[in-house]
């Protein structure tokens, strides 16, 4: 093709003119989904839009905690189940879009969920998949961080185990160190959520072994378009996207929170986002301006909190920063040398999400300028 994508065997459906999002979950798999197709080809739905469908645990009811990225979800009809959902869709002209999770796995409960993961756990650095997650070795003392005690329980050795309530982690507990659950990870993760662990998928190696099976599915022409979660959790969400593109090949959206008046990053290789941006300028279309007024004063007197919406969102994130992400600062201010009250200032003057710099690369001005007026 001329964009550069690569051809699937199977029929090719082009870039979806409407999508129709169903949530597996245990009870509502691939077999469930089969039986809606006459009904979304009569909506005039080009393609179906799928959550995760890689292996999360048993019981999740989103699937955005994945726990073997080698598997179909079993619970959902595993690859048979999708191969059998794939092929009634098509015979009803239907394409599919999934949602694929490259940013984090999960950290189970039992913690042995994760194979990767527990390999980290029993063996440190010296763990083939020790390069898979983002460890931070050096604020942890060359042991991470795993914060989940909550009250007076001692964990306890059970044979080659140490429990903890339902927690189970290997012995001896030379690589990691059990903190309090308020207390912040070890590692990167998914906001302030800490039973989501970060991946590096900058490493070609954790790249492949975490998209080999979405990419098969590509190319057997089983799945047409992807949708990213959350790449701006990623260390280089540009070169992400450049390697998803050359290996997939098909039409790919990001889950990008743009603010006011930004944009897409124009090298980003996808084919625009989600929509978010969209949907907040619609449903401004519905909100009458005329509420403003009484809507403010009736938080104020409610809350105490003054009427200025920029001061509002200055004291707001400073809470969170203080009381959520006090072990991402302590780990930024290791990694500049800057005075941490600075580097907290800083953060609730940032007026995006995220300003790109790639290592190795000269900064762009416009992240420059981000950082500098912040």
């Amino acid at each position: 093709m001329s964009d550069g994508r690569r051809e699937s065997p199977g029929r090719d459906f082009g870039p979806p003119l409407s999508t129709y999002r169903l949530q597996l979950t245990p009870d509502f798999g691939f077999a469930e989904v089969a039986e809606l197709a006459p009904y979304l080809r009569d909506l005039g739905v080009s393609h179906v839009y799928l959550s995760p469908i890689l292996q999360a645990t048993s019981r999740s009811r989103h699937g955005y905690d994945v726990t073997d990225h080698s598997r179909i979800r079993e619970e959902f009809g595993g690859l048979e189940g999708l191969r059998a959902l794939s092929e009634r869709l098509t015979a009803h002209g239907l394409g599919v879009v999934v949602d694929i999770v490259p940013n984090h796995m999960t950290v189970p409960v039992p913690e042995s969920g994760n194979r990767q993961l527990w390999s980290v756990l029993r063996d440190g650095p010296a763990s083939p998949y020790a390069r898979w997650f983002d460890v931070d070795w050096a604020g942890g003392e060359g042991r991470m961080d795993m914060p989940v005690l909550g009250d007076e329980t001692e964990p306890h050795a059970d044979g080659c185990v140490l429990r903890y309530h339902d927690h189970e982690f290997p012995l001896p507990d030379t690589h990691y160190r059990l903190v309090d659950w308020r207390r912040g990870p070890g590692y990167r993760r998914f906001f302030d959520v800490s039973s989501l662990i970060g991946l590096r998928v900058e490493d070609p190696e954790v790249f492949d072994a975490t998209h080999e099976v979405i990419v098969g599915l590509v190319r057997d022409g089983i799945v047409h378009g992807l949708r990213v979660d959350h790449p701006d959790g990623l260390a280089d969400p540009r070169g992400y996207l450049a390697r998803l593109r050359e290996v997939c090949g098909v039409w790919t959206v990001a889950e990008k929170i743009l603010v006011g008046e930004e944009r897409l990053p124009a090298d980003w290789d996808c084919d625009g986002t989600t929509g978010y941006e969209v949907l907040n300028r619609i449903t401004g279309l519905f909100v009458d301006p005329a509420g403003k007024e009484p809507l403010t004063d009736l938080f104020v007197i409610r809350t105490g909190m003054p009427a200025d919406y920029a001061t509002v969102v200055g004291r707001a994130k400073r809470e969170v920063i203080d009381l959520f992400f006090g072990a991402e600062l302590n780990r930024l201010h290791r990694a500049t040398g800057a005075d941490r009250a600075v580097l907290a200032e800083l953060l609730v003057a940032m007026p995006v999400y995220r300003a790109y710099a790639v290592p190795g690369e000269p900064v762009p001005e416009r992240s420059a300028a981000i950082v500098e007026t912040a």
